[in-house]
């Protein structure tokens, strides 16, 4: 359905094309729009617009057009009529204007001048729009709902011009997860939401909207405001704030797309815990867990994904043909594309689970083994970072215990940060030079910071 940039769009197309010009008659095709024959003789004086309604106002009437699903407008000379074609303006000027509805679900209304028409429906409880709505009202108008935020921003009593485009973009760009509760929002993200709203918008009405499937604003013209979409149908593609994958879920009934890293369901700090190869990353990650805080590797989310998720497994066999783990192993040491091409299909549910079952529990913090964090862009998911810096003498007893041979680990490390560069972009590091006793006390005075 057009939302208001789309309406807009058509508006301004239509103010520059019939202003001023007189609809003779009216010929209609469609028994829905009857009501349409009554006008004859009447000059179009302006053009307005209040959320997703079109308001043509003439001198004897207003004529209100919502365009729902797919209506559209167009202007010809002689035309001919499609079968979709449901209405022709005739103009003085000797064209036509043609409304256009495959699925014939837009509705007019049509009024006298001596109405109010925003004291009647369908006007009367249409909200104020983001342009002109201030952030205490939309406070006072949400702050006791429990309904989903996104579910409110589609309200058109509330704020009124938001579809289900804009709602997941202002969402994305005033970082508030889909699915909080109106009470939940504050004031501060009520301007927020406001602000990003008139900043989107503004930019798609400059780029003549957004065309998804079938919206033409004028004459056939398509938007071009979808390559500027940062969330919406983004699914699986990475964030481009922060490199997390975006995610697609329901909410009242509404495909909904979001980052769960930059739209936080709740305030919660995630810690990363990084390293190279052979560094003694899961001993720290083991020590954090007993000493009670939550924590997630995803070498084991991979690992319980590999085994239990079918969707993934069946992606990964459609390109490699095999799900046997040590024949992808060779392959990905061996071949940096078909690496990529197995990051490119898993990553993106590890990420997905990992942000599960931060959703299922209820933790203020959690530290996350991220081998690979700043090789593959995903420092920006976290608050912090820790880097786990190991001795030679620490490596060879971890590489002994794991039975590693000198050659896995040179192919390894060929694909990976060095330690000191890893230490030089990490938030806090801690030295893996001596026993797990002092490694525990390491990571405790680290702690005391982080936390």
């Amino acid at each position: 359905m057009p939302e208001l940039p789309e309406v807009e769009t058509v508006r301004l197309k239509l103010l520059s094309t019939i202003k001023n010009k007189t609809i003779l008659n009216v010929d209609v095709f469609y028994s829905k729009y009857d009501c349409l024959k009554s006008i004859r003789n009447e000059k179009i004086l302006d053009i307005n617009r209040l959320g997703k309604f079109l308001i043509f106002n003439l001198e004897h009437f207003n004529l209100i057009s919502h365009l729902r699903m797919e209506g559209k407008y167009r202007v010809e000379t002689n035309p001919v009529k499609d079968k979709h074609d449901h209405v022709f303006f005739n103009l003085d000027s000797g064209e036509t204007l043609v409304y256009n509805d495959k699925r014939k679900f837009g509705v007019f209304n049509l009024f006298s001048k001596d109405i109010d028409i925003y004291k009647v429906e369908p006007l009367l409880s249409v909200g104020a729009e983001p342009f002109t709505i201030k952030p205490s009202e939309l406070f006072e108008k949400i702050h006791n709902k429990s309904l989903p935020i996104k579910s409110l921003l589609l309200d058109q009593s509330i704020i009124s011009g938001i579809g289900n485009i804009y709602a997941d973009e202002i969402l994305f760009a005033s970082k508030i997860h889909p699915l909080r509760q109106g009470k939940t929002i504050t004031l501060s993200e009520c301007e927020s939401i406001i602000d990003n709203a008139i900043r989107i918008m503004t930019n798609s009405i400059k780029n003549g909207g957004t065309t998804i499937r079938s919206f033409e604003s004028f004459n056939g013209e398509s938007g071009h405001f979808q390559g500027s979409l940062s969330v919406h149908l983004k699914e699986g593609k990475r964030c481009i704030n922060c490199g997390n994958y975006i995610k697609k879920i329901r909410v009242g009934g509404r495909g909904t797309y979001l980052c769960e890293a930059c739209e936080r369901i709740r305030d919660f700090k995630l810690i990363a815990l990084t390293g190279t190869f052979a560094s003694g990353k899961s001993t720290a990650l083991k020590i954090i867990n007993s000493l009670g805080y939550k924590t997630i590797s995803l070498d084991d989310v991979y690992n319980d994904l590999f085994i239990n998720n079918e969707k993934m497994r069946k992606e990964i066999f459609k390109h490699f043909n095999t799900l046997d783990k040590s024949i992808l192993r060779e392959l990905i040491y061996n071949e940096k594309c078909e690496n990529e091409k197995l990051k490119e299909i898993t990553h993106k549910y590890v990420f997905n689970e990992m942000f599960k079952i931060i959703e299922e529990s209820n933790e203020s913090i959690y530290f996350v083994e991220v081998p690979l964090l700043y090789e593959d862009s995903y420092e920006k998911i976290f608050d912090n970072v820790i880097a786990v810096s190991p001795s030679e003498d620490i490596e060879r007893i971890i590489m002994a215990e794991r039975h590693i041979t000198e050659e896995v680990y040179d192919k390894v490390m060929e694909s990976q940060l060095s330690d000191k560069e890893k230490c030089a972009k990490a938030d806090y590091v801690i030295k893996n030079d001596s026993s797990i006793d002092s490694l525990k006390i390491k990571i405790k005075n680290v702690l005391k910071e982080v936390v």
